[in-house]
């Protein structure tokens, strides 16, 4: 009996129902290999394009999105080929192949919907990095603007984008502000900078103060001490240094992190790094574990530390800080954010919060400048609301001014 021929992407019709993702679809992702749809955490997509087919120029618009087919039939089961971490993502959706498409760059916002990551090359050497333990700092490995031009010169180049532009350090390459230029000039969409904050860019202070930009930078604690064994080298203080001078620009997308690790979860740090942030008044503080890479599990003492974290970071500021995490696709970093959820939830119960210890002037200046480029998170538990005499009258001192708030309406009055 004759064996049934297998089915191929060309075999499809148009309500057939497919299994694909956004970032196969319209993502970017430049590795020092090459480029990929995504890089999510702890789990990454195959190279669509390698770093030397790039250097060597036969790189085209329509090579790009023959390989996107190609990971689209290998994870249907259309075709051989390499799937990566693909099928077992949790990005990955059912649809009908009518709504495939996989002609744009970019075109929705997506958490790293552009990864720009095609070197390492950076000045610090955090216990966290992959890159810095292995020794595998390397400078630029092809020209990812050659990449963006294919298909901006087709017309399929799209905005609306969260652009993560990280590496290594960014501010050291000698094309930082050039690429900078680009994705504004061509209007990529909202470009957060991953930056160690240890070298100054006007350039980047410039578009900060005009709003273009996002500032990343994860401090990690708020002791030298600590920050030193963290990150490989004494430099807290060029950082903040650095991060007040793009603070003062009067920028409203200065975003700082707490990456946790095994020698930065204690009390001193905990407490440290909250005055800092307080000083500083980010507009957003993120947190996240180590990355739990190959067989490691996220520790419970890193869970129980960044609930607490947590706990009191909404206490003092009054804001819901952000998980780095929500993104990612790995089950690790699903089962890390359900255990998360109950811990918060349990030292609320132990210690209800009120706005009553919410530092006046962190209320507004610390508007977010635009809405969350991440997926809605739910709100792991209220803060106590305000009484109605609140919400109709209240006096607050901000910087120099006394600030009086009746029925909505604002009037300041300069202090003496």
């Amino acid at each position: 009996m004759q064996a049934e021929q297998r089915k191929t992407i060309n075999d499809l019709k148009p309500d057939d129902i497919v299994k694909v993702c956004p970032y196969l679809q319209m993502a970017c992702c430049f590795q020092l290999d090459g480029l990929h749809s995504c890089c999510l955490g702890t789990v990454m997509a195959p190279v669509l394009v390698t770093a030397e087919e790039i250097r060597n120029k036969v790189v085209t618009y329509d090579l790009i999105v023959e390989r996107r087919k190609q990971l689209f039939a290998a994870i249907n089961d259309l075709a051989d080929g390499p799937t990566g971490n693909c099928k077992n993502c949790i990005w990955l959706k059912e649809v009908p192949y009518k709504d495939v498409n996989f002609e744009y760059m970019g075109g929705q916002v997506l958490g790293a919907s552009f990864n720009i990551q095609h070197y390492t090359s950076c000045n610090e050497k955090c216990t966290y990095c992959c890159y810095a333990q292995e020794g595998n700092l390397i400078p630029p490995q092809y020209d990812i603007l050659e990449v963006f031009e294919l298909f901006r010169e087709r017309g399929k180049l799209r905005g609306g984008n969260f652009v993560d532009f990280s590496g290594g350090e960014p501010a050291l390459l000698k094309d930082f502000e050039k690429i900078l230029t680009y994705l504004t000039d061509n209007n990529f969409g909202q470009i957060g900078v991953y930056t160690n904050g240890t070298v100054f860019s006007q350039k980047f202070y410039d578009l900060l103060k005009e709003n273009k930009v996002y500032l990343m930078t994860s401090i990690d604690t708020g002791l030298c001490s600590t920050y030193k064994k963290v990150r490989g080298i004494n430099a807290l203080p060029v950082v903040l240094n650095n991060l007040i001078k793009y603070r003062n620009s009067g920028t409203k997308n200065l975003w700082l992190k707490y990456v946790v690790t095994d020698d930065n979860r204690t009390d001193d740090d905990m407490w440290a790094f909250i005055m800092t942030m307080l000083a500083l008044r980010p507009n957003i503080v993120k947190f996240c574990p180590q990355f739990p890479y190959g067989d490691k599990e996220i520790p419970e003492e890193s869970i129980d530390f960044i609930a607490k974290l947590v706990h009191n970071l909404i206490k003092y500021t009054g804001k819901m800080p952000r998980d780095y995490t929500l993104e990612f696709g790995d089950p690790k970093f699903v089962r890390y954010r359900e255990s998360l959820a109950t811990k918060l939830n349990e030292l609320n119960a132990k210690d209800p919060i009120d706005d009553s210890t919410v530092l006046d002037s962190w209320r507004e200046p610390c508007e977010q400048h635009v809405e969350s480029v991440t997926p809605p998170e739910p709100t792991l538990y209220p803060i106590k609301p305000p009484t109605f005499l609140q919400k109709i009258f209240s006096i607050r001192n901000e910087y120099n001014r006394k600030v009086v708030r009746i029925l909505g309406f604002k009037i300041k009055f300069k202090r003496k």
